[in-house]
């Protein structure tokens, strides 16, 4: 790669994620908000760096009529209008599999904080409950039927966190998979029946938008919770709210929301959730080595050598 090369990153200090700039890089500078960035250098771009956060639709593409490729230093690419891409020859990458582990570690924390009543525990301090020695009586993990939406990358990594605990594993997907020994339960909604706990971890598309509804949550129960870290919009938020408040489900774990970023209003006075804003693969370890994915993709492109994760082939 030559020539310079113009490069915006859609989100502040992302250029710290790559130590080793080959020199061709030349990276717009901030002007205030990347939005006002957008406005006034939007025609020099090149290549964006994505993030998966921002959404990168016709309208948001026209702001780029130079643009060559997109490289996403994230597994996801649901925010990516490719058709779009293809259309205008944009190339398209991300950085699969990479923080699946990182991911599967915040939802299984989340699961089992919640299935062991650390959000009412804590609330029955901080409210003066404590006042005698006989406190409230959780149940035991071993055992407990535990579901998962998604049997991808994120989802075998849950497995392999899950099982030391001893809970009764089953799993859902769009189809069996020959080689998992795990029961496969044939929908959503039987799984939720079956189980206390769902983790949620599918791929996010338009066939799995509000695939947890209101149904789903009525077979989840009172007794039941739930952890979202695939997308936000892949549960219907709105009525997941209702439940909590209504005492209809147990708990939630987000790390995802519909819309990001969420604010406070939103949950003041929800009960039992666990929210984290949308970075459970967002460690250091994993952001780099995404990151280092990214840069290659990026030298190759102008090399005119092979994509190493191409999304699409404009």
């Amino acid at each position: 790669m030559a020539k310079s090369v113009k490069i915006l990153a859609m989100h502040p200090d992302m250029h710290t994620l790559f130590p080793n700039t080959p020199k061709s890089w030349d990276f717009v500078e901030a002007r205030g908000s990347v939005e006002q960035t957008i406005a006034e250098a939007g025609d020099t771009v090149e290549v964006l760096l994505s993030a998966s956060i921002e959404k990168l639709d016709k309208h948001m593409l026209d702001s780029f009529p130079n643009l060559k490729m997109i490289a996403s230093i994230s597994a996801g690419f649901s925010n990516i209008d490719l058709e779009e891409c293809k259309k205008r020859g944009i190339a398209v990458t991300n950085a699969p599999g990479m923080n699946s582990g990182d991911v599967a570690d915040v939802a299984v924390t989340m699961l089992n904080s919640l299935l062991l009543n650390f959000p009412q525990s804590q609330h029955y301090i901080m409210s003066d409950q404590w006042t005698s020695k006989s406190g409230p009586i959780r149940r035991s993990l071993r055992n407990m039927p535990v579901g998962i939406v998604g049997l991808g990358s994120i989802g075998k990594e849950v497995v392999k966190r899950l099982e030391p605990f001893g809970v009764d594993i089953r799993w859902w997907g769009p189809r069996p998979k020959p080689d998992v020994a795990l029961p496969y339960v044939a929908s959503v909604s039987e799984l939720a029946q079956q189980c206390r706990g769902l983790i949620v971890c599918c791929r996010p598309d338009e066939t799995t938008r509000h695939l947890i509804d209101q149904q789903i949550l009525d077979q989840l129960g009172s007794d039941g919770v739930i952890v979202n870290v695939a997308r936000g919009f892949v549960v219907d938020q709105v009525a997941l709210i209702d439940y909590l408040k209504s005492g209809g489900i147990a708990g939630a774990g987000l790390d995802v929301f519909d819309p990001e970023p969420t604010n406070a209003a939103t949950w003041d006075g929800v009960p039992n959730v666990i929210l984290t804003p949308h970075q459970g693969g967002s460690t250091i370890e994993t952001l780099m080595a995404q990151a280092q994915v990214a840069q290659n993709n990026i030298e190759n492109f102008f090399a005119g050598q092979p994509l190493l994760t191409a999304v699409n082939l404009a």
